[in-house]
Parts: C-alpha cells; sequence; structure tokens
C-alpha cells in the first residue's frame, strides 16, 4: 500500500513539546492529536508512511485515524461536547470520557517539593546528592512510587472500559 506524503499535513500540524520545540521548528501532530497528543519528529512518514504514533497505531489499530465531531451528547457524562468515534465501532464519547476508558488517570500524581530545583533533578540520573540536601524528595519518591503502582494497577483491571459502552464491542 503505497500512501503520498500529505505536505499539507505536516504545514497545518506543527506541534511542540518538550522534545520538538518552537526553537527547533516543532514535529508533526499526530493525526489523534486530540486524544493522545504526541507530537512526531518530522522524518516521521518516511519510516512509518503514517502520521499517528505508535501508541495509536497499536491502540485502535485497522481504524487508525478517529473521528470527531462536534456538538454530540457524549453517552457517558450526557454533556455536548467534541466527540470522538470508538475505535471498534461508530459510537462516539466526549474526549474526557474517552481519555478515561484508554488512557491512564494523571489525577493525584504527587507535586514535586521543589520546584525551583525540578529540572535539574530530573536530568540527574544518579540522585545521589538530593535525598540528604533535600528532604522532603525521600517522601516525594514514596508518595510517586506508591501512586504509580496504583495507577497501573487500577489500570490493568480497567480492560473492560476499552469496549464501548453502548454495543460492547
Amino acid at each position: 500500500m503505497n500512501i503520498d506524503r500529505d505536505f499539507d499535513y505536516e504545514n497545518n500540524n506543527i506541534g511542540y513539546d518538550d522534545q520538538y520545540t518552537k526553537e527547533d521548528g516543532g514535529g508533526i501532530k499526530c493525526k489523534n492529536y486530540i486524544v493522545c497528543e504526541t507530537v512526531l519528529p518530522k522524518w516521521w512518514f518516511e519510516c512509518k508512511s503514517s502520521y499517528l504514533c505508535i501508541n495509536c497505531d497499536m491502540m485502535f489499530g485497522n481504524k487508525g485515524i478517529l473521528k470527531t465531531t462536534d456538538n454530540l451528547e457524549c453517552p457517558i457524562c450526557l454533556e455536548i461536547k467534541k466527540c470522538i468515534s470508538q475505535p471498534r465501532c461508530d459510537h462516539s464519547l466526549c474526549i474526557k470520557c474517552f481519555k478515561n476508558c484508554y488512557y491512564l488517570n494523571e489525577e493525584g500524581e504527587p507535586i514535586f517539593p521543589y520546584p525551583d530545583i525540578e529540572d535539574e533533578y530530573f536530568k540527574d540520573t544518579q540522585n545521589i546528592k538530593w535525598e540528604n540536601n533535600y528532604p522532603l524528595i525521600k517522601i516525594y519518591q514514596e508518595e510517586y512510587s506508591k501512586w504509580d503502582d496504583e495507577r497501573i494497577e487500577k489500570y490493568m483491571h480497567q480492560e473492560y472500559l476499552r469496549i464501548c459502552c453502548i454495543c460492547r464491542k
């Protein structure tokens, strides 16, 4: 299957994140950016022949690019919002409910106790000096580890959420 490169898409969907900064010219938004928020490197199409990140490609399979529709009532929260189609059927959920079903919920993540040294701390791969000089870091590490373990455990038991709430596909 030969797919032509879409230069209009690339030019109109430039995205920025920590890795692909504005100063460097950014990258290209995944076609499902509204849900995954992934920015791809500019060379991505040359390797993959698509504008889908690996996560979306693996999670949404054959459907790949999810269809969005404005002003639909979400069957879960019952609010009228921009909705996105389910990957296994044509039913739609609002983006917030869709993310709750398909992605780990990031709520409750512990806050790093020393914002002024946060970048330096996360760049230091050995983390030797921090616990002695900054006593709250040890507490943060314990809280983060517990939070992350609970988040992953919860996600592993929510496989049933990745099916459509209407038709169960």
